[in-house]
């Protein structure tokens, strides 16, 4: 008996990329790229099924979805290496936002 694979979320990307630009420190960084990494490889699995025309799974999605997927997840890992974490330390101890066009 063939066993069906979960699908991939159709929010998956969105997520990252909301994630992606939270990232406040390298523990919010290491767990949003493990989080992308994760499903990449299942993507990645996924692909892989489809191609050998596996007997004991059924794929939820077509090949050219998967590959889309994947392109996106890969943009998404990115952007996640990308992004650069300060140190805290490195802050100014005050940073007032001021409005546009103040010149107190």
């Amino acid at each position: 008996m063939k066993k069906k694979l979960k699908k991939i979320p159709y929010d998956l990307v969105s997520y990252i990329m909301i994630e992606t630009e939270a990232i406040r420190d390298a523990n919010d960084k290491m767990m949003i790229s493990s989080y992308c990494l994760k499903y990449l490889k299942e993507v990645e699995w996924y692909i892989d099924l489809l191609r050998v025309g596996s007997n004991k799974y059924i794929v939820p999605h077509s090949l050219s979805e998967l590959e889309s997927i994947r392109s996106q997840l890969k943009q998404c890992h990115a952007q996640i290496m990308r992004v650069k974490i300060t140190n805290p330390q490195d802050r100014p101890i005050i940073d007032i936002k001021y409005p546009k066009g103040y010149e107190g």
